[in-house]
């Protein structure tokens, strides 16, 4: 019997945990030691399950060459019964059954799963969870977002980096971006998140995306895709991304370009949208809600749900990068953020889904006051066209390193601003850990820093106000669904 991983499944070795995950199921898995050799000998070229079990059997002398292959078999089984690997007497008959995205499937990719199997011995529960306890006491760059140019053909009003950078912008040298996917690949990293500016003003886009995958990231895409062309598309289909993302403000023209300041932005960005969707490439849609568009981004949902495309909202805008706070003048007030609440609640599923329907969960203070804040520092890092390395994508007022002076690998173990980060944990915070609104609340560092010169100890009183809206509105919504 041949085995070998599905296109759409990635395998990753992290000490002695075992890790693999499938981009189109967002189903995942951790695995103990065993588990971890098991996954080891797994990859994407097809592979005699007989000859697997001579290349472990090594590892365990004290077992049977019988019960390690009835438990290989076991092992195989479970993944494949999840859509992990496939496996055949021919590589043909693998090819047969591999799956494949499109948007005729029964959920193509509209929903999130955490997927864990806590009945199997050799498997640990709660990726996520896990992922974010273990990276903390040993940083590991799990997602790494690459800003190809700096260069952008909108200048979206609400936007965290000043217009005046893309104004001045740049490429990055297409060298120093191979280098750097090499250097994430040596160290372990999952996902590679590609960006720009506008990512298709790179000249050299279609051999940066053909090494990313023949280095196995998962990929994601940022882009308005007003520059899209047939070329793209093709390319796109080769390197199969995990997904492309793309702002949709309105599906009124004139306040969709109100807001990129681009006449015309609008029909290209929808054209360009259908045409994935044709060509069966997942497509997310982002939906930033401001002043502006605070009446119509319900079109939007109703548009992506036709389409059967994921959607989301954020409406707590940031700063700008330069600690610049003008277009925040954008940002919708508590008032109008409750009339948002009102209609999301209606609307966005997205919303529905990941804030209304978690079961509860037991809190441990002491284990939460430990934890970090989020994955700056401790689980990815943000690469700029200039060879800056910043915390993430937002925080470009912190430079922790320069692509064209260090290796990723001195960075990450080596930035002082970066060792200052992973100190950073909820119990900095107290007053947080005692917020009734504590649940509710989606505070974020680079926000703080943005927002308050530099400072990312001081909440801003919008966020916390927010916070306390959220849980008024779940809570009475949720007591309305049990009369």
């Amino acid at each position: 019997m041949l085995i070998r991983q599905t296109k759409d499944s990635f395998i990753r070795r992290y000490i002695k945990i075992g890790y693999v995950t499938n981009q189109l199921t967002k189903h995942d898995l951790n695995f103990n030691e065993t588990g971890a050799d098991f996954l080891d000998q797994i990859g994407r070229a097809p592979k005699e399950v007989e000859a697997i079990i001579n290349e472990l059997l090594p590892l365990y002398q004290n077992i049977s060459l019988e019960e390690l292959k009835a438990d290989f078999v076991e092992f195989v089984a479970d993944l494949e019964n999840s859509g992990f690997v496939v496996t055949g007497a021919t590589a043909e008959e693998l090819n047969a059954k591999e799956p494949s995205f499109n948007y005729q499937m029964a959920n193509p990719k509209t929903e999130l799963y955490d997927f864990t199997n806590p009945d199997k011995k050799d498997i640990l529960t709660d990726s996520s969870e896990f992922f974010y306890e273990e990276f903390h006491k040993t940083p590991q760059i799990f997602g790494l977002q690459i800003e190809v140019s700096s260069r952008c053909n909108e200048r979206c009003i609400h936007c965290y980096i000043p217009n005046e950078k893309k104004d001045e912008g740049e490429d990055m040298q297409l060298e120093t971006i191979l280098r750097v996917l090499d250097e994430a690949k040596e160290m372990g990293t999952l996902q590679v998140t590609l960006s720009g500016g506008e990512l298709f003003m790179h000249k050299e886009i279609g051999i940066i995306l053909r090494h990313a995958r023949r280095n196995d990231f998962i990929i994601s895409i940022l882009s308005n895709l007003t520059l899209l062309t047939d070329q793209h598309i093709a390319l796109l289909k080769e390197v199969n991304p995990s997904l492309v993302q793309v702002s949709l403000h309105s599906m009124k023209a004139e306040e969709h370009d109100a807001i990129t300041l681009v006449k015309g932005s609008f029909i290209k960005t929808k054209n360009a949208i259908e045409r994935l969707v044709a060509d069966d490439i997942p497509v997310q849609i982002s939906c930033p809600v401001m002043k502006l568009n605070r009446k119509s981004y319900k079109d939007v949902l109703v548009y992506a749900n036709q389409l059967r495309t994921k959607a989301y909202t954020d409406f707590i805008m940031m700063a700008q990068a330069d600690h610049s706070t003008n277009n925040l003048a954008q940002r919708i007030s508590i008032e109008e953020t409750a009339e948002l609440l009102t209609d999301m609640l209606e609307f966005d599923r997205d919303y529905l889904d990941t804030t209304l329907q978690q079961e509860p969960r037991s809190f441990d203070i002491e284990k939460f006051k430990k934890m970090p804040i989020c994955g700056v520092g401790v689980d990815n890092i943000c690469l700029t066209a200039n060879g800056d390395y910043y915390p993430c994508a937002g925080w470009q007022g912190m430079v922790v390193g320069n692509a064209y002076k260090q290796s990723l690998k001195e960075i990450w173990e080596n930035s002082p601003e970066l060792k200052q980060l992973r100190t950073i944990t909820n119990g900095s915070f107290p007053q947080c850990i005692i917020c009734e609104a504590r649940d509710f609340c989606a505070m974020c560092l680079v926000r703080n820093y943005n927002e308050n010169n530099g400072d990312m100890f001081k909440i801003t009183k919008h966020f916390c106000d927010v916070a306390f809206l959220n849980k008024k509105m779940v809570e009475e919504y949720m007591n309305n669904t049990k009369q």
